[in-house]
This record gives C-alpha cells, sequence and structure tokens, in this order.
C-alpha cells in the first residue's frame, strides 16, 4: 500500500488532475515523428489527513515517446 510522502498516512484518495479538459504531460525530448500523440495523461493521489497530492504518468508511454521503445508487458 502507497503511503503519503508528507505526513506517512495510508488514507490516500485516488483522481484526476483536470482543469476545463484533462491535463497532461508532455515529455522535452519526446520524438516528433511518433505515432503516438506526445500528451501523458496525469493521474493522481491526495492524503485525506494532510491534503499533499502526488501525481503519476505513465512511464511506458514516456520510455516510449523519449526513446522509441515500450516497456515489455
Amino acid at each position: 500500500m502507497r503511503k503519503c510522502p508528507s505526513c506517512g498516512s495510508e488514507n490516500l484518495e485516488p483522481g484526476k488532475i483536470q482543469s476545463t479538459g484533462r491535463v497532461y504531460f508532455r515529455p522535452k525530448n519526446a520524438r516528433f515523428l511518433s505515432l503516438k500523440a506526445a500528451d501523458i495523461e496525469i493521474e493522481g493521489n491526495i492524503c485525506t489527513e494532510c491534503g499533499y497530492i502526488m501525481l503519476v504518468g505513465d512511464k511506458g508511454k514516456a520510455r516510449a515517446l523519449v526513446s522509441g521503445r515500450e516497456d515489455p508487458v
């Protein structure tokens, strides 16, 4: 089980980061000729004890965009 890096609580609530639409991360060194969109969706968890928000992106897609290789499944 994940723990909050701020307070150590295990009371985490998953969610998505949004504005008027989804917010994405775009790697600085993404290959331009990739057949995939360079946007990586961001998911997160909020600690219901202290309010700290942890963000997580798709590491496999990030590696594929930067190196041209996908992670094995």
